[in-house]
């Protein structure tokens, strides 16, 4: 069996190579001892496990699909990151490393990534998840894709003949529902000591800065406006690339009740993804791997992780 674990802003999910799949609520997870985390992962999948892929936070301190006790500093540059930290993924990623499984540690997206060199004005992209939703699609056969995950924070990357060309980050463009990118007022908050850069970017999404609930239809109507524009975006990428027009992707659990009118906005057709689909795409990671696969949308595998007999 294979698992693909998908590092979220509100949970964290897991599933297997078929789609079947459980979330925990990252408040949540950050109170589990990481045995308890494991025994909820064996309760609901009952079997062995082959390989795990397993997204953590940024993933900005490897550039290859790495074996977990070869990811120096948990895989990242630094362990403080952007968003608000809760413990949760901490307690997952602990909970991978005394396992005893086979698990490999998947790569964000970041200025040491093999994407467009133009997009490497910014020094990250996108987080390991952001991996699993391109695979996702690709493995159904995809090749030139746009795909928005706009939800608590909005990020887009887009793929090129099945690879990931370029990705912009939540605090770069989009807001999303909670988190987003400072405007002029949160750097003069910033600047004035009211506030750290990290608690601008954690309170800068569209409730908070608009003063709305998450039901409330100008929420969604916002949400929906800037996934299209962010997308809109990143698709003048991938047609300088030669890839026309991509297929547009939607994920976050806002996807099915924002698809429709980001479609409008866009004049083309936008599909909702299931709220297991980067779950699911890491555990095909995970799969193919195991068979052999060397790269994946462009991010290479490191050799260490096909010596079986030292996982």
């Amino acid at each position: 069996m294979f698992i693909g674990v998908d590092h979220g802003t509100r949970a964290i999910r897991f599933a297997d190579h078929h789609g079947d799949g459980i979330a925990i609520p990252r408040s949540e997870a950050g109170s589990l001892r990481p045995e308890e985390i494991l025994k909820r992962i064996e309760d609901h999948f009952h079997g062995s496990f082959d390989l795990v892929a397993l997204c953590y936070s940024m993933g900005d301190g490897i550039t290859r699909i790495t074996r977990i006790q070869d990811a120096e500093n948990r895989g990242l540059a630094r362990l403080s990151g952007a968003g608000i930290e809760v413990g949760g993924g901490t307690r997952v990623y602990e909970a991978m490393a005394i396992s005893g499984w086979p698990v490999v540690l998947l790569p964000g997206i970041h200025r040491g990534s093999r994407i467009d060199a133009r997009m490497k004005v910014f020094s990250h992209g996108a987080s390991p998840e952001k991996v699993g939703l391109g695979y996702y699609v690709v493995r159904r056969g995809v090749g030139n894709a746009v795909i928005a995950d706009a939800s608590s924070n909005t990020v887009t990357i887009g793929i090129n003949e099945g690879r990931i060309a370029g990705a912009i980050d939540a605090p770069i463009f989009a807001p999303g529902l909670l988190q987003g990118p400072l405007d002029v007022d949160a750097i003069r908050a910033v600047d004035d000591g009211l506030m750290t850069a990290n608690e601008a970017f954690s309170h800068g999404g569209i409730l908070r800065r608009m003063n709305l609930s998450e039901d409330d239809d100008l929420a969604l109507e916002t949400l929906a406006l800037f996934a299209a524009m962010e997308m809109s975006a990143m698709s003048v990428l991938l047609r300088d690339l030669g890839a026309g027009s991509p297929d547009m992707f939607l994920a976050g659990d806002p996807a099915a009740r924002i698809a429709k009118r980001v479609s409008e906005l866009l004049g083309t057709d936008v599909i909702p993804l299931p709220s297991f689909a980067s779950a699911t795409g890491c555990a095909w990671i995970a799969e193919d791997i195991s068979a052999g696969m060397r790269s994946i949308m462009g991010i290479d595998v490191d050799e260490r992780v096909f010596r079986q007999h030292e996982i």
